[in-house]
């Protein structure tokens, strides 16, 4: 099974420039930190969040830019973005993306959620069933913006990364979802994920685990970890740990048998995208709406069943439909 596309100590070519920048980011959740600690108040307060809304409900305009922006910080856009990165960009960056995304808004929002339990803002006409601190829209963009940017290693890239990932934020204060402090919360989060992320990548890179681990015991961790992750109190813990465990176990089978290529036509990476996208909300929404189980492990099972989908069912398709290559051996 491949680890992320890391062969160097360094994310970069630059390794001083790439020093600098890490202490950056230690300063900058430093800074975040103590702001959040000695502004915990203001930063939550209702007057706050009035001044953010204001705008976004009085001019429709803004809402529907506000709307628009907060998508990009979504699992769903992600779930789409990755997709096609894995089935027409470059695998590896989307299989880890599929693994990496779900796991780091368990881990950064979802968990501290439960944790902290504390209310969202009072708006009029807006109501979400979960609880506020820290932002998961903030933290899974920092997370997955921030992934892709490092790997990528483009500056135009870094630019629209960390726009994107500032924007995010202050769209989930105007649209009433969270307070300020609750954004800076989803920065500090995301940014520690991360870094942990990285780092635990190139480690295990380093010791070469995934060719000494073997696949049985491979499949048995991609499918084990996250169920048992899954019952840690948490709102969507079932859903998000599924689709880590399906990403994960998709890819190690098309590791293992598919291997398609990526080398073909715009047109059939167009096709691809028209056949294959549709299907995972499909898997997502149409069983709730056929039968009536509820269960922990029907959820796991289904969300695991979208992302496995992404990995290996839809790679099967696209060969079975000459939209893709086997790689022969």
């Amino acid at each position: 099974m491949d680890l992320p596309p890391l062969t160097r100590k360094y994310f970069s070519l630059q390794p001083a420039k790439e020093r600098t920048y890490r202490l950056l980011c230690t300063l900058l959740v430093i800074i975040l930190s103590l702001i959040l600690y000695f502004f915990w108040a203001p930063l939550r307060s209702t007057e706050i969040a009035y001044t953010f809304v204001s705008p976004t409900i009085t001019n429709p305009y803004i809402y529907i830019i506000s709307r628009a922006i907060t998508t990009l910080g979504s699992e769903g856009f992600f779930l789409v973005l990755l997709s096609v990165i894995y089935w027409s960009v470059n695998k590896p960056l989307g299989s880890w993306g599929l693994i990496m995304m779900p796991l780091s808004i368990f881990i950064t929002s979802e968990i501290p959620k439960d944790i902290v339990r504390l209310p969202r803002p009072a708006v009029r006409g807006v109501t979400v069933p979960t609880y506020t601190f820290p932002s998961g829209h903030t933290s899974g963009a920092v997370a997955v913006w921030g992934y892709l940017a490092i790997l990528i290693k483009k500056r135009s890239f870094w630019i629209l990364s960390l726009t994107i990932i500032i924007l995010v934020g202050l769209s989930r204060v105007m649209l009433g979802y969270h307070f300020p402090g609750d954004v800076l919360g989803g920065y500090i989060t995301g940014i520690i994920f991360l870094a942990l992320f990285f780092w635990l990548g190139i480690t295990l890179k380093e010791k070469n685990w995934h060719k000494k681990t073997s696949l049985s015991l491979l499949f048995l961790l991609s499918l084990t970890i996250p169920l048992a992750l899954s019952f840690i109190p948490a709102t969507y813990a079932p859903n998000l740990t599924g689709y880590t465990a399906g990403a994960a176990l998709g890819y190690l089978l098309e590791r293992e048998t598919l291997q398609f290529t990526l080398q073909t036509t715009r047109l059939k990476h167009l096709i691809k995208a028209l056949l294959g996208l549709p299907v995972i909300p499909l898997i997502i929404l149409a069983p709730p709406a056929l039968f009536t189980i509820n269960s922990h492990l029907f959820t796991f099972t289904q969300y695991a069943l979208s992302t496995f989908w992404i990995t290996y069912l839809a790679p099967l398709l696209f060969i079975k439909l000459n939209l893709a290559q086997k790689t022969t051996h």
